[in-house]
């Protein structure tokens, strides 16, 4: 008779109990606005946190966050972008249709992403380094505006794609459509309160929060962000 290893049995007694919590849904919509990425293994997906280890401290809270549905350790390792080398850090949860779910809100349903570990994303990271990092399948749901409510899901996607301006901040989303991010831009007016415009930058859009929104902005996701990341809600003009 065979034995099935104890860690594997573990592994299924997880994936049976696991259900995701509102922390975790909050932080799941954040990071998939942002850096993080689904990933299909077998039948289900998986969440790829991946950083530049620059931002580390914001990896190891993800990484606390899902810390029920994930056994890998923090990875960290170099990698090559347009022939420079660049240190990262990265890990992935288990697969489970949870995370499954969360697909449609932010893949093309005609698109498969491979499920692409560490070196082995090298072509992807290629627009990483510098600018808007996101998997170039990546779509905004409609459904988007019924979940996107929650200030710590604005402060994750903040922590990864937003940045300090002269004036106000802005969120990097270059790699979504124009008709998408003035969908995100209606959603932060919606659901926040926010006013924002949209600016051309590089071959994309940004979404910006001028000066005189970034009080209301400041107070909304402040108490949610990592020490680490306090700076980005400083102008530079404002800065000594």
């Amino acid at each position: 008779m065979r034995t099935i290893p104890r860690e594997v049995q573990d592994f299924a007694r997880i994936k049976d109990s696991f259900r995701l919590s509102e922390k975790q849904k909050n932080v799941l919509l954040g990071t998939l606005l942002g850096d993080g990425s689904l990933k299909r293994r077998g039948t289900y997906y998986r969440l790829h946190i991946k950083h530049s280890h620059k931002q580390i401290s914001l990896v190891r809270y993800k990484r606390e966050i899902f810390s029920n549905i994930t056994n890998m350790p923090i990875r960290v390792f170099f990698q090559t972008v347009k022939d420079k080398d660049y240190k990262f850090c990265e890990f992935v949860t288990l697969t489970h249709p949870e995370f499954s779910r969360y697909r449609e809100l932010f893949y093309n349903s005609i698109q498969e992403h491979s499920d692409l570990i560490g070196d082995e994303l090298n072509a992807d990271m290629s627009s990483s380094v510098g600018g808007c990092h996101k998997d170039k399948n990546k779509v905004i749901s409609q459904k988007l505006k019924q979940l996107l409510k929650s200030p710590l899901s604005l402060a994750m996607w903040f922590m990864d794609d937003g940045c300090a301006e002269y004036a106000g901040v802005s969120f990097n989303t270059q790699c979504f459509s124009l008709k998408e991010v003035r969908f995100l831009s209606q959603i932060l007016k919606e659901n926040f309160g926010i006013d924002s415009t949209i600016r051309k930058n590089k071959n994309g859009w940004i979404i910006y929060i001028p000066k005189n929104n970034l009080n209301k902005f400041t107070s909304i996701v402040k108490k949610y962000l990592l020490p680490d990341f306090l700076y980005k809600l400083e102008p530079y003009s404002t800065r000594s």
